[in-house]
C-alpha cells in the first residue's frame, strides 16, 4: 500500500509539472485537436512545445476553453495532493479539500482579471470570459468593487489573519505615532523653556549692578527671603517642573506601550516526524483489539478510530448486554495482548454510547510548544493568564484560562513532566502579558528548577520589600512571601471597594477610562514543591494557601501548586477542596492517582508529559500531552525580555517575619508513650497500629490514637488504604520535637 502510493505521488508531480511547463510554451495557434490530427500536413508545420504535441492540446484546452492563463491551479492543486500522498499525510482531511478549492478560485479571479483587463479569451479563456460578460451585463461597474473584495476574500482563505485585528493594528500605530510625537513637542518645549531662562538670567546678570549682586549674595546666604525680583522666576520654575513630570509620565506610557512580546521565533522549529501508522495499520490494530475482546467473551465494533500525537484512541461500542465494567477490568489483558506498556480505558466515553480504549503508538511524537504558541485557540484568546498546554489525544492544540480555573493544583512521580509543564505555564504567561500586566511570585524549595527566572528581576518578578530573595528558596521566606500576598489581597480589597467593583475584571475596564487610577496587575504565585514545604511546618504553610485559595481570585491572585508526592498529609482536605482544577501527570499507586483526581487512571500514563486534566465542574479528566520546552529556549525568551526597557520595580507589603521550628505543634496533653512510639516507628523503619499493640502491650484504640498524634506532627503519612504508612523524618527531626 505505501509503495502504491509513493508511486502515485510520483506520477501527480511529474503530471504537475507537464501542464505547467505546457502553459508557459502555449502559444495562441495551438488547438485541443492537434493531438487527433498527427498526420496532417498543418500540423507537422507548428513549432511544437518542448512537451510536443500532447502538450501543446493539453495548453490548449486548458488555457482557450478552460480558464485561461488561471489554469495554472490546476498544477497547483496537482503538486500539493502530491505532496500529501508522499508525507503519507491525511489528503481526504476537509482542510486540503477547502485548499484545493481555494486554489482554483483563485485561478478563476485570475481569469476574469484577465479579462476585464485584456478583453480576449485567448489568455483567459472561454470561462472567464463568459462570467466576465455576465458580470458587465448584470453589475456593470460595480465589477470595479467586486474584483478587489474578492481577492481579499481569497487572501483571506490562504493567509490566517482576521481583517478586523489588521484594521485595529493599523489605529493602534497611528495613535501611537501621534502620542510619540506629542511627547517629542513636549520636550522640544521644555528645551526652549529652560532656553528662555537661561537667556532672561543672563540679561538682568548683565543689566544689574553691583549693589544688586551684593544683594543677591546676601539673598542666597539667607535661603532666599522672596525679594520683589524673583517672585516671577520662582513661577516659572514651578511650570518647568509641572512639564518635566507629565512628560515623564508620558515616556513611561510610551515605554510601556513599546514593549514588544516575545517571538515565537525564539523557539526552535518542531521536527517534521512522519507517522508510520498509516490507514491499514491502525484498521489491522483495530481488528486486533476486537479478537482480543472476544478472546475474553466480551463484543463490540470499532466505529472511530482517532489517531494522535502519542496515543491513539478506539472507540468501540459495545454489544446489546455488555457491561461496561467488563472493559475497565481487562486493560491490563488487553495491554498484554496489544504488547503495549499500559492501556487506559474510558468506559464509557462521557456523552457517548461507546466505550474508549487509548492505545500507546510505538513511535510517539513530541509535542513543541512552538507549535501551540502559532496555534489559532492561543493567538485569538484574549486573556493575559492564557496558559498552553499541549495537545490532545486527537493532536488539537489545547490551552485553558488559568483567571477562569481560578487556582491550579499539580502532581506528578519524578521524571513524568512537571517541571517541563511548570516551565510552559510561565512562558505561556510571558508571550501574552506585559510586565505591568502580570506579576510572578516564585516559590522552589529545591532551589534548582526556577532559578534561571531570576532575570526577570525588574520585570515580571516580584518580591516583598523586606526578604532578600526574589525566588524563594527557603522555608522562612516562603511562609513570609505567602504572608505578604495575603497583605496584598487584603489592599486590593479595600481598592476595590472604595471604587465600587466586585472583581479584577470591572477594575480593569473601570481603569481604561479613569488612566488616573493605579494599575493592578494579575499576580500568579507559583509553588514548585508543596511536599518539602509541608514536611517542614505544615500548618504555617497550609493556612496562607487556603486563604489565598478562597479569596484571592476576584482580586486577580491565582495559585499554582505542584507536588511529586500527592498524598493525603501533602495535599490536605482544606488545600484539595480549594483547588478544583487539577494536573496529574504519571502517579506511582491507583491511591496516589484518586487523591489529586478523586478517580484511578493517571497510574495508567504513559509518562514525559503525558497528563490528565480535571476542568472545574466536570466528572471525568481529559488526557492531554504537555508541550515540551528547553533551557535553551527558556534563555532566548528571557534574553529577548531583559533587552527591554525595565519599568519601574514594584513590590509587595512587607512580609511577616517568621521563624519555623518543627512541623507539628506538640500537644501539653499527648500520650505519654509518644515519644517512645517516634522512636520505635524511626528505628525499625515501620509505623502500623499493630506494631505499638506488640511492642507497648496496648490496646487497639490507644495505638490508633497514637498513630493519629504522629500524624498530625508529620512523623508518618496519611492512610492509605492497605499501603503501609510513610515515614517522613529521621531521628533529628524527633530531637526536635521533644527536646524543645
Amino acid at each position: 500500500m505505501k509503495k502504491n502510493n509513493e508511486i502515485l505521488a510520483i506520477l501527480l508531480g511529474v503530471l504537475s509539472l507537464f501542464i505547467f511547463v505546457s502553459i508557459i510554451e502555449f502559444q495562441s495557434i495551438y488547438e485541443p485537436n492537434i493531438l487527433f490530427n498527427l498526420f496532417n500536413s498543418n500540423t507537422l508545420d507548428i513549432n511544437l512545445p518542448f512537451t510536443g504535441i500532447l502538450g501543446a492540446s493539453i495548453s490548449a484546452l486548458l488555457v482557450k476553453y478552460f480558464l485561461g492563463y488561471g489554469s495554472f491551479a490546476v498544477c497547483t492543486v496537482l503538486f500539493m495532493y502530491s505532496y500529501l500522498i508522499f508525507t503519507q499525510k491525511d489528503f481526504k482531511n476537509k482542510k486540503y479539500i477547502v485548499l484545493s478549492l481555494y486554489q482554483m478560485s483563485a485561478g478563476l479571479w485570475f481569469s476574469v482579471f484577465l479579462t476585464w483587463y485584456g478583453g480576449a479569451s485567448n489568455e483567459a479563456g472561454i470561462i472567464g470570459f463568459i462570467l466576465n460578460h455576465f458580470l458587465n451585463d448584470f453589475i456593470k461597474n460595480f465589477i470595479y468593487i467586486l474584483l478587489p473584495i474578492s481577492l481579499l476574500i481569497l487572501i483571506r482563505g490562504f493567509i490566517d489573519f482576521s481583517i478586523y485585528e489588521s484594521i485595529k493594528k493599523i489605529f493602534e500605530y497611528i495613535n501611537k505615532y501621534k502620542t510619540s510625537k506629542s511627547i517629542e513637542i513636549k520636550n522640544d518645549e521644555l528645551h526652549i523653556t529652560q532656553d528662555l531662562i537661561k537667556q532672561e538670567q543672563e540679561q538682568k546678570n548683565n543689566t544689574e549692578t553691583d549693589n544688586q549682586e551684593i544683594e543677591e549674595e546676601i539673598i542666597k546666604e539667607e535661603h532666599l527671603e522672596i525679594p520683589q525680583d524673583n517672585t516671577s522666576n520662582e513661577i516659572i520654575i514651578e511650570e518647568q517642573d509641572l512639564i518635566d513630570e507629565s512628560s515623564i509620565d508620558d515616556i513611561n506610557k510610551v515605554a510601556y506601550d513599546n514593549y514588544k512580546l516575545p517571538s515565537s521565533n525564539l523557539l526552535n522549529e518542531p521536527l517534521e516526524i512522519i507517522n508510520e501508522s498509516s490507514e491499514e495499520d491502525l484498521k489491522n490494530q483495530a481488528s486486533q483489539l476486537i479478537h482480543a475482546l472476544e478472546t475474553f467473551n466480551v463484543q463490540g465494533q470499532v466505529i472511530r478510530i482517532s489517531p494522535g500525537p502519542v496515543i491513539t484512541l478506539f472507540e468501540i461500542e459495545p454489544a446489546e448486554g455488555v457491561r461496561v465494567n467488563k472493559f475497565t477490568t481487562l486493560s491490563d489483558d488487553l495491554a498484554r495482548v496489544m504488547q503495549a506498556s499500559s492501556i487506559r480505558v474510558i468506559a464509557p466515553i462521557p456523552g457517548s454510547r461507546s466505550v474508549g480504549i487509548e492505545l500507546p503508538n510505538k513511535n510517539p511524537q513530541t509535542v513543541y510548544l512552538k507549535t501551540i504558541l502559532n496555534s489559532e485557540k492561543y493567538v485569538n484568546s484574549s486573556s493575559k493568564l492564557t496558559i498552553a498546554v499541549g495537545k490532545t489525544t486527537t493532536g488539537d492544540a489545547f490551552v485553558f484560562d488559568l483567571g477562569s480555573l481560578p487556582h491550579l493544583l499539580i502532581a506528578g512521580a519524578t521524571g513524568a513532566g512537571k517541571s517541563v509543564c511548570i516551565n510552559t505555564i510561565i512562558m505561556s504567561i510571558l508571550y501574552k502579558a506585559k510586565p505591568d500586566e502580570v506579576k510572578f511570585v516564585l516559590i522552589d524549595p529545591k532551589k534548582l528548577e526556577l532559578s534561571i527566572y531570576k532575570q526577570l528581576v525588574g520585570y515580571h518578578l516580584i518580591t516583598s520589600s523586606n526578604l532578600d530573595e526574589y525566588v524563594m528558596t527557603t522555608a522562612e521566606n516562603a511562609v513570609g512571601i505567602l504572608d505578604a500576598s495575603i497583605n496584598e489581597m487584603e489592599r486590593r480589597f479595600s481598592l476595590f471597594a472604595e471604587s465600587n467593583v466586585r472583581n479584577i475584571g470591572e477594575y480593569h475596564n473601570k481603569y481604561k477610562n479613569d488612566t488616573s487610577m493605579e494599575k493592578i496587575p494579575y499576580l500568579v504565585v507559583l509553588i514548585d514543591e508543596l511536599a518539602d514545604l509541608m514536611m517542614t511546618s505544615s500548618r504555617a504553610v497550609e493556612d496562607p494557601i487556603t486563604r489565598l485559595a478562597q479569596k484571592a481570585r476576584a482580586v486577580g491572585i491565582h495559585l499554582v501548586v505542584a507536588t511529586q508526592r500527592p498524598s493525603v498529609d501533602v495535599i490536605t482536605g482544606l488545600i484539595k477542596s480549594n483547588f478544583p482544577a487539577r494536573l496529574s501527570f504519571q502517579v506511582s499507586s491507583k491511591v496516589d492517582s484518586r487523591t489529586i483526581l478523586d478517580q484511578m487512571g493517571a497510574e495508567k500514563l504513559l509518562g514525559r508529559g503525558d497528563l490528565l486534566f480535571l476542568k472545574p465542574g466536570t466528572g471525568s479528566p481529559i488526557r492531554l500531552h504537555n508541550a515540551f520546552i528547553n533551557l535553551d529556549e527558556i534563555q532566548e525568551v528571557l534574553t529577548h525580555i531583559n533587552s527591554q526597557p525595565k519599568p519601574n520595580e514594584i513590590k509587595l507589603p512587607e512580609a511577616k517575619k517568621v521563624s519555623l521550628e518543627a512541623s507539628g505543634n506538640l500537644d501539653e496533653n499527648h500520650d505519654e508513650l509518644l515519644e517512645d512510639a517516634a522512636r520505635l516507628i524511626i528505628n525499625t523503619g515501620q509505623a502500623s497500629v499493630s506494631l505499638l499493640q506488640r511492642k507497648f502491650r496496648i490496646g487497639y484504640s490507644r495505638a490508633g490514637r497514637l498513630i493519629d498524634e504522629l500524624e498530625s506532627l508529620g512523623i508518618v503519612s496519611g492512610y492509605s488504604g492497605s499501603k503501609a504508612r510513610d515515614i517522613l523524618v529521621d531521628a533529628s527531626y524527633i530531637e526536635d520535637i521533644f527536646n524543645k
